[in-house]
Order: C-alpha cells, then sequence, then structure tokens
C-alpha cells in the first residue's frame, strides 16, 4: 500500500457534516476516508503514511471565487465611488488601453497570492489581455482555475471580432485539455451591450460546435436592461434565453436585474449565477434577488469581481456579504441563512466552473480544502458551526490551502509561488501605468 496523506486530530467541516475531531486520508489527490475519531496507526504499512497533527484547526473545503478579472489587480483603488458606466469609460477602459502583458502579468500574480492567502482554492477568471501568462502562473499556483479569453467587439470590424472568437475558441479547448487536469475553459462575450446580437449568435453556434460553457455580464445594472428593452423589446437574460446564446451550462455574472419571469426561465434553463454583491454594491448597481434565486433552486455561487472594483478578492467577505445583505432587504433573518451562503462559497462554485468532484469533504472528492487557526479569539467558544464561519471567520485565519492534496500553503507561507516578487511587480506595474515617478 502506498503511503497517504493524513489530516489528524482536526475538527472537519461542510455543508453536510460537522466533526470535533477526527481525520481524513488522502491518497493520489483524492479524499479516501473522513473519520470522527483520529487516527492511529493499526499496522506497520500504516506507519508509513505522512500524519499532520491539526489539533486547534478546523478543515473545510476550500472557497471558490467564481468571477474575477486577475489581471485588475493593479488597478486596485484607481478609481471609488463612481457607477458602472462611468467607472468603465472615464477611468477603466482608458487605463487598460495602455496596459502592457507586463503590468497584467504583474496583475496576475498578485491575484494568485491574494486569492491563496485568502482561501480560494479554485477560481474564474475573465480578461482579454495576459491569456498564455494566466495559463503558467495559474498551474504553478497550485490552483484550479477556469481561465477564459475575454470578447469586447463593439469597438472593432467583423474580420477582428472573428478572429477573437477563434482565439478565445482555442484557448477555451486548450485549458480543457491542459495536462495539470486543474484547469477548464468557457467563452466569455463581455455583455450584451458590448458585443452585437450577430456576434453573440456566433458564440452560441461555436460553443455549440465546440461543447464549450458560455459565461456573460449581464443585467448588471438597471440602465443596462432598459437600453437593451429599448433595442430590442425584451429585457437581456429573457432575450439571450430565447436566442439559445445561454442556456444549460451557462454562468450569468451579476443577474441583479432580473424580473420574477425571467428567474423561472433561467430556472427552466438551468443556468447558473454568479453573485457579486461586494462589487455591485460598491458600484450602486444594485442587489440581486438571491433569495428567489434560492427559493427557485437556481444554483448561486459567489465571485469578486476584479480587485479595481471590490476591492478585495476575499470571498469569506462575499460570503457573509450574501448572508448579511439579503437579510436586511427582506427583513427575514431567515432570507439567506449561513448555510446557503456558505454552500455558494464552496460546492456551488465548484459546480458552476466545471470541478464537479471538489466542494465537499467527502470520499471520492477532491481534496481541496484549507486549514483555519480555531483558536483566535474571535472564534471562541467554538462550536463547529457553519455559521461560525461565515459569520466569524475571515481570511486572516487561514493557514494552510491544500488542492488535490498538494500544498499550495503551509502554516501561512505559500510554498508555490515566490510572494515577495510578485508583489514587488504588481507595485511596480501600478506606478508606470500611471506614470508615477518615486
Amino acid at each position: 500500500m502506498q503511503p497517504r496523506t493524513i489530516m489528524n486530530n482536526v475538527a472537519i467541516l461542510d455543508h453536510e457534516q460537522t466533526i470535533t475531531r477526527g481525520h481524513i486520508k488522502i491518497s493520489n489527490g483524492t479524499i479516501t476516508e473522513v473519520s470522527d475519531e483520529p487516527f492511529v496507526p493499526k499496522s506497520s504499512l500504516e506507519d508509513q503514511d505522512i500524519v499532520y497533527d491539526h489539533e486547534g484547526k478546523l478543515l473545510m473545503p476550500g472557497l471558490v471565487n467564481t468571477h474575477m478579472h486577475m489581471p485588475m489587480s493593479i488597478l486596485r483603488g484607481v478609481s471609488d465611488d463612481l457607477p458602472l458606466d462611468r467607472w468603465l469609460k472615464e477611468v477603466i477602459w482608458p487605463l487598460e488601453g495602455k496596459m502592457t502583458r507586463e503590468m497584467a502579468r504583474a496583475g496576475i500574480g498578485l491575484s494568485l497570492v491574494e486569492s491563496i492567502r485568502s482561501g480560494t482554492t479554485a477560481f474564474s477568471d475573465m480578461y482579454h489581455l495576459g491569456r498564455d501568462d494566466a495559463h503558467e502562473l495559474a498551474v504553478s499556483s497550485g490552483l484550479k482555475a477556469q481561465l477564459t479569453r475575454g470578447m469586447i467587439t463593439a469597438f472593432s470590424n467583423e474580420q477582428e471580432n472573428e478572429q477573437k472568437l477563434q482565439q478565445a475558441s482555442e484557448f477555451a479547448k486548450a485549458m480543457n485539455n491542459d495536462s495539470s487536469g486543474r484547469l477548464r475553459g468557457a467563452l466569455f462575450p463581455h455583455a450584451p451591450y458590448t458585443n452585437s446580437l450577430s456576434f453573440l449568435h456566433r458564440v452560441r453556434d461555436v460553443a455549440k460546435n465546440d461543447q464549450l460553457d458560455v459565461q456573460i455580464h449581464i443585467a448588471e445594472t438597471a440602465k443596462e436592461v432598459e437600453e437593451h428593452v429599448q433595442q430590442f423589446g425584451k429585457r437581456p437574460v429573457e432575450h439571450l434565453l430565447g436566442e439559445e446564446i445561454i442556456g444549460q451550462g451557462s454562468l450569468l455574472v451579476h443577474s441583479v436585474h432580473v424580473s420574477d419571469d425571467e428567474l423561472e426561465q433561467m430556472r427552466e434553463a438551468n443556468v447558473s449565477v454568479s453573485h457579486n454583491p461586494q462589487s455591485n454594491l460598491k458600484l450602486g448597481s444594485g442587489i440581486a434577488p438571491v433569495e428567489k434565486m434560492v427559493d427557485k433552486e437556481i444554483v448561486v455561487s459567489l465571485g469578486t469581481d476584479s480587485a479595481a472594483s471590490n476591492n478585495t478578492l476575499d470571498v469569506f467577505t462575499e460570503m457573509r456579504q450574501a448572508a448579511m445583505l439579503h437579510k436586511g432587504t427582506s427583513n427575514r433573518a431567515d432570507a439567506i441563512t449561513a448555510d446557503d451562503a456558505f454552500k455558494m462559497a464552496t460546492v456551488n462554485g465548484s459546480k458552476s466552473i466545471g470541478f464537479h468532484k471538489s466542494g465537499l469533504i467527502k470520499e471520492g472528492y477532491d481534496a481541496d480544502f484549507i486549514l483555519l487557526d480555531a483558536n483566535t479569539p474571535h472564534l471562541q467558544p467554538y462550536r463547529h458551526r457553519v455559521g461560525t464561519v461565515v459569520y466569524a471567520a475571515n481570511k486572516t485565519d487561514v493557514t494552510d490551502v491544500y488542492v488535490n492534496g498538494q500544498a499550495v500553503m503551509q502554516n501561512r507561507v505559500i510554498v508555490t509561488l515566490d510572494e515577495e516578487k510578485l508583489l514587488y511587480e504588481a507595485n511596480r506595474a501600478q506606478q508606470e501605468l500611471l506614470g508615477i515617478h518615486e
């Protein structure tokens, strides 16, 4: 029998179980046993197992960020307190026009470091620059990732647009076939208002032919919806569902301004939603009807959006915000429960971006988990409940991150990336982009 890795004397938690003190066994990247008792070797073969004693820690599924724009982390703090339309047109798009590949790479590295430190084990990233670098660094990081090449075609000609689609499709297929086994791909036209209907039809056809899922920013602001209705006579979600541009397997990002009829259509079409509460609040875009989505059993996950609009990639914060926000808007304490929010941040996120054997601490599932220091004052007295994590835990509690049973961070030290170098490069890149000379 090959030696196994054993996480011992640890509290274990996911949305299906709570174990006060037990262990898990890992073999070839997969969880092979979950026990509610500490591990004690029973044979000489078991003496060869690699055993980590994690007394005082909590083991839980890694967090999943289903929407981010990694290169934009170097734009953190450059523009605050503007609505989405002005934020994009007056600040972000002009700066992105000056962004070089090296700058984009610096943003990617910074995003990966921040994600690891905040307990993220899988994420979905959309951008148009630095895709080869995103691929390289994601593999090096040890995390799971869905990587897409974003497409904005409203400002280019038909030949250029077709080339963008071809590149996006080839990139997505390469991610699905990546030898690491930790990557996924999809097609991501930016939004209905940045792509023509004819181009979105082409995306639909290519997605069907190449068997690729589609993601899109949609119904993010009331202005977007109003302008779409003026142009097409239909609301954007209703329209794109009817045109079969989105459907089963699609991830709809934001979905803030959707009607009850659209919610029913979304349920019937079996689409998923990436809820980005912090970004939506900061940009003044509104509050998505997540309570209604959960009631209809639409799969809702959590995304941070970019560090330029949030301004953090911390899924712990999104999880707490998702639980608290909808209680306040509905005046119901059970509108979105701690369990609902925890599932959004873990197993729902994994499903939404194609990692169907992740998000639970369960035999046969990938060993994607994080460890928290449960001895911190804000987690005491500790009762091993989902609510304790959702309402009290934060990213600074994360001590270890594992993906497919391999350490990405141990004892708060990232072991896969050069953190100091990446932080330096990110600061230098922003200074260069903004023309700051120090």
